[in-house]
């Protein structure tokens, strides 16, 4: 059994596509609590409509009031009943395989404390994404630490890990998810990544990190990976870091795409 959770604060134009596209999941063996962060438009109404409309489907709606981001992902980690969270964010979507193959992975690898997917960017709304049947296992990378000093390698909307883990830092305003996976790599967590696309993180304009707070959203980045790459006294990281945040603050986000997808291929 898996919570699936998600946070949502005034997402009334992405949800319902979101919890539409969790329902294609082959595997039924999960709640969904889904915390109101303080909504100010039709994002609870549309969401107590999908729940009326959708009996069967196991669905917690909690409204503790404008919280914040750390403090309502805890609040909804402690709402959880079982053993492994799933993350996913309120404009996202998965593969409706992806629970299915994440179970069967922690089931072979009983070690694995959080286990992510492969994610591919996503520019479409959820009637144009079709999604092709996964016969394949796929394999494992693993992480340590210092693969994370340079740059994210985990979507938040992606991984599976056990509850007991899911410990966000609430005095933080952005980066909470990095922030967790440095913290819990420097205590030795087992992180890996099946190489499965399973995962689509949908890239929109009201997004934190492309609004008016961009610049500041991104040096609060540079600054905790920096901290880490201090500690560990990882000089590489300390100049990537560096030469990182110069070209994420002068190049537009159309172009770093594009330069980023030229580097992959």
């Amino acid at each position: 059994m898996i919570s699936i959770i998600t946070t949502v604060k005034n997402g009334s134009n992405y949800i319902l596509e979101t919890l539409e596209n969790i329902k294609l999941q082959t595997v039924n063996s999960f709640e969904h609590i889904i915390v109101d962060d303080g909504s100010t438009d039709d994002t609870v109404e549309k969401i107590a409509m999908f729940k009326e409309e959708n009996e069967n489907y196991n669905l917690h709606l909690f409204q503790p009031g404008n919280l914040g981001r750390g403090k309502a992902l805890n609040f909804a980690v402690s709402k959880a009943n079982y053993d492994w969270i799933a993350i996913i964010d309120a404009d996202d979507f998965w593969h409706p395989q992806k629970l299915e193959k994440q179970i069967e992975l922690i089931t072979k690898n009983p070690d694995i404390d959080l286990l992510s997917t492969a994610t591919v960017l996503y520019f479409d709304s959820f009637d144009n994404l079709s999604f092709d049947k996964i016969t394949s296992s796929g394999s494992l990378k693993f992480f340590n630490l210092y693969d994370f000093l340079r740059t994210n390698h985990i979507n938040h909307s992606s991984v599976l890990m056990r509850k007991k883990i899911a410990l966000y830092d609430e005095n933080r305003k952005s980066q909470f998810d990095l922030e967790l996976w440095l913290r819990l790599l420097k205590s030795k967590k087992v992180f890996t990544q099946t190489d499965l696309l399973l995962s689509y993180r949908r890239i929109h304009e009201q997004q934190s990190f492309e609004g008016k707070m961009k610049r500041v959203y991104r040096w609060r980045a540079f600054k905790l990976k920096m901290k880490y790459s201090f500690r560990n006294f990882s000089l590489y990281s300390l100049l990537y870091n560096t030469l990182k945040f110069g070209f994420d603050m002068i190049i537009p986000r159309e172009l770093r795409f594009k330069i980023r997808n030229i580097v992959k291929n």
